[in-house]
């Protein structure tokens, strides 16, 4: 519950966030630079003179909406290349898999860097980049999970029925499948978000200037020792979008029955008279 509201809250900001920003984020006014937090600038200025509060509420618009982007083009990908190669099989699933497999021996954000680089700096580049590095993860799980629905009766039932592969794909194999491409989802979407913010910081993310809470900390870690809240305010952020999604994704996948055993509970005293 605490993770559901606190995403509620900070979805809300993405949609009113903007709004309630008290100054113009690109603003830059040099007589007003370093400012300490106080009644006009609530959270000071940086090195630019620009309002730190307007432009962590006008991040709430780049850095979530890049990361939900970055999943729902992983998850579109990687779960049509997974329905594919587990239902025709053959030369298509070895192909697959072996892409597969070549993609996930890199570390996925090193992977992203080179593609970053290669596409250009820029939001587009840096959601794409991510997209490319990470649908492998969706297209292996589809693929096993398709393989173990395609053994049981009702996928053999519609079969023996006449439907056609798209018609059980679609209608009877990717409904019982969906539950865990969403809590892949859901645990993912840190991941993105981290990875993100990630590349901004490194250069090969959002467009220098850009509100982005990633080039927010890369801007403010040069006065990090006289002026720390620059580092602070865009990390809290980050990490309280993090913690509010992790904790979503870790109920999802225990309700999946994907919680680790750590996580079950001993059997009660009355369940062991009822035994």
């Amino acid at each position: 519950m605490a993770g559901l509201a606190g995403l509620v809250g900070l979805v809300g900001l993405v949609l009113v966030g903007p709004a309630l920003a008290p100054n113009d984020p690109s603003e830059i006014r040099f007589s007003q630079r370093l400012i300490e937090p106080g009644a006009v600038f609530p959270l000071g200025t940086d090195h630019l003179g620009r309002c730190v509060l307007s432009r962590l509420l006008h991040g709430l618009q780049v850095t979530p909406v890049a990361a939900v982007t970055v999943v729902a083009l992983s998850a579109g990908i990687g779960s049509a290349i997974g329905l594919a190669a587990g239902y025709t099989g053959g030369w298509l699933d070895r192909l697959a898999m072996r892409i597969t497999d070549g993609i996930l021996i890199f570390p996925a954000v090193a992977m992203a860097m080179v593609v970053a680089s290669l596409i250009g700096i820029g939001l587009t580049g840096t959601i794409v980049s991510l997209a490319v590095v990470h649908w492998a993860e969706y297209a292996r799980l589809v693929r096993t999970m398709i393989l173990a629905e395609r053994a049981k009766p009702y996928e053999l039932a519609a079969r023996a029925l006449g439907a056609g592969p798209i018609r059980i794909l679609v209608i009877h194999l990717l409904p019982n499948i969906l539950s865990a491409v969403v809590v892949l989802a859901t645990v993912s979407l840190a991941w993105a978000i981290l990875s993100f913010s990630g590349l901004s910081f490194l250069g090969l993310g959002a467009e220098p200037g850009a509100a982005e809470w990633g080039r927010m900390i890369a801007d403010g870690r040069t006065h990090m020792r006289t002026h720390p809240h620059l580092v602070i305010v865009p990390g809290l952020a980050i990490a309280l979008f993090v913690l509010a999604v992790n904790l979503l994704g870790d109920v999802s996948a225990s309700r999946q029955g994907y919680a680790s055993p750590r996580a079950k509970r001993p059997p009660s005293r009355k369940s062991r008279k009822k035994e």
